[in-house]
Order: structure tokens, then C-alpha cells, then sequence
């Protein structure tokens, strides 16, 4: 005989399951809508890094947070070489996801940033239309730096990385841009960057087979597909592999939230 059990699906509140996570993102949007971003033009910044340095982040993961203060510092740098400003302020909220298609291992820093500095006196200067590679290229000595400091890389490593093409795997992205006055731009924006890593109404069943299908985009490279096929235990181990560690939430400061650096200095 058959016997079926509902089973509750929580995380207990770490930011995981799809259950107790879909309230948390409604209200993480309406709160940086309404109490964070300034009412100026913004943009999402997409901090990558290649797959030869990501198990570090899978092991250790401490470096997450460091790999977030690396891409601010990046961004700050970036933007006040670009404006001339040396006191200029860089309103930002960065989140760390692990993820990417498939609940793959894939650590990157999602962030909303106000697209210019700010002055302590309340002016905004916004950002001119810029070539970001010299960015990429902050980014990944950043990022390099900080895995030498930490003894998990050489100089060796580092000079074998800086030779492949494309600023290494490490990439930036800035193409999403939102209006000033785009509040559903921004809070649609603020949902997406602490998204959950992967969504239920993606996943599928086979009774007999025991066969978990998942269904998302299309994958690069030769074999292209919509889908992946893996044995429950399988499907388990990588969608678990993303759970934050305990307590994480409050030494980062949010839902994953390693970096805010202040959006409100003064009313224009």
C-alpha cells in the first residue's frame, strides 16, 4: 500500500527554500524602494569571477563576503577615477548568490548601484557612458589579491590567470539601467538580485523512474539543452549546496546582504 505525507518545505528563514523566501523578497523590494535608493537614475552591476577560483568560495565560505568588499572597492575606485571625485560617495546594495542555471556552484555579486557619487552635500553627479573593462580589470586584481592574502593562491597562479583573454573569466556586467523615477523598475530589480536559487515551478517528478527533471534556459557549448536529468539525492546535493551558513544573515547584514554602502545622504 501506498501511504503519501505532506511535509512542510522551510529552510527555517535562511534564505533558501522558495516557501519562506517569496514574502522576504516582496518585502526586501518595497524596503529599498522606500527607505534605501535615492530617487536617482540606477544600474545592476554583475560581479563574476571564473570557474578555476570558485571551489574556494564552496570551501571557505567566509570569502563570499570578502569577494562582495572586493567588488565594491572596485566600484568605488572605478567611479571616482571616472568623475574626478576623491570624496565622492557610492550608494550601493550588493547581495552574494551562489547560484546560477541548474543550481550550479556559481558565486557572483548581484548589486543595485546609483549610477554616479554622491558629495557629502547632497549633489548627485551622475556617471558618463564608459567602456567597464578597466573595472573588470580592478575587479579581478582585487580579487586575486585577496586569494594571495589568503594563501590560496601564487604569483605563479596569478601570472597564469592574467594571461587568458578576457580579462581571465572575471567579468563585469552593467547593461540593466533603471530611470529615477522607475519605482516597479527598481523594486522588480531589488526582488530579482536575493531571488531564490532555484524555483519549484521549474522542477518535475518521475515516479517510476525516480528522476528529478529541471527545466530552465538554454546551456552554452555543444550540447545545447533546456533541461537537466538527476536522481533525487543528486538534485538534492546541489540545490542544498547553496544553503547560507548559520548566522551568516546577521554577520553580512541582510538576506546575504554583504556590503550597503549609504543611498541616502541628503535630499537633493
Amino acid at each position: 500500500m501506498n501511504i503519501s505525507y505532506l511535509l512542510a518545505f522551510s529552510c527555517r528563514g535562511r534564505w533558501f527554500c522558495p516557501s519562506c523566501h517569496a514574502k522576504k523578497v516582496v518585502q526586501f523590494g518595497e524596503m529599498l524602494r522606500e527607505n534605501i535608493l535615492y530617487p536617482v537614475p540606477h544600474r545592476q552591476y554583475v560581479f563574476s569571477i571564473p570557474i578555476i577560483i570558485r571551489k574556494f568560495f564552496l570551501y571557505n565560505r567566509n570569502l563570499l563576503a570578502r569577494l562582495a568588499t572586493c567588488a565594491a572597492d572596485s566600484l568605488l575606485t572605478f567611479f571616482r577615477t571616472a568623475l574626478g571625485l576623491d570624496d565622492g560617495v557610492c550608494g550601493a546594495v550588493m547581495t552574494i548568490q551562489t547560484f546560477g542555471d541548474y543550481a550550479r556552484w556559481h558565486p557572483h555579486i548581484h548589486s543595485i548601484v546609483a549610477d554616479g557619487l554622491f558629495r557629502r552635500s547632497g549633489v548627485f553627479h551622475v556617471m558618463p557612458r564608459l567602456n567597464i573593462s578597466p573595472l573588470a580589470e580592478l575587479f579581478r586584481a582585487s580579487v586575486l589579491s585577496m586569494l594571495k592574502e589568503e594563501g590560496l593562491v601564487d604569483d605563479a597562479f596569478i601570472a597564469m590567470v592574467v594571461t587568458w583573454r578576457h580579462t581571465s573569466g572575471f567579468s563585469v556586467d552593467n547593461s540593466v539601467c533603471i530611470a529615477r523615477n522607475d519605482e516597479a523598475g527598481i523594486t522588480s530589480l531589488a526582488q530579482y538580485i536575493i531571488r531564490s536559487p532555484f524555483s519549484t515551478k521549474k522542477i518535475s517528478y518521475n515516479d517510476d523512474t525516480g528522476m528529478v527533471v529541471y527545466r530552465s534556459k538554454m546551456t552554452h557549448g555543444k550540447n545545447k539543452k533546456n533541461f537537466s536529468i538527476s536522481t533525487a539525492e543528486e538534485f538534492l546535493a546541489a540545490i542544498t549546496q547553496h544553503i547560507p551558513d548559520k548566522n551568516f544573515r546577521k554577520r553580512s547584514q541582510g538576506p546575504h546582504l554583504c556590503t550597503v554602502v549609504p543611498a541616502r545622504i541628503g535630499r537633493l
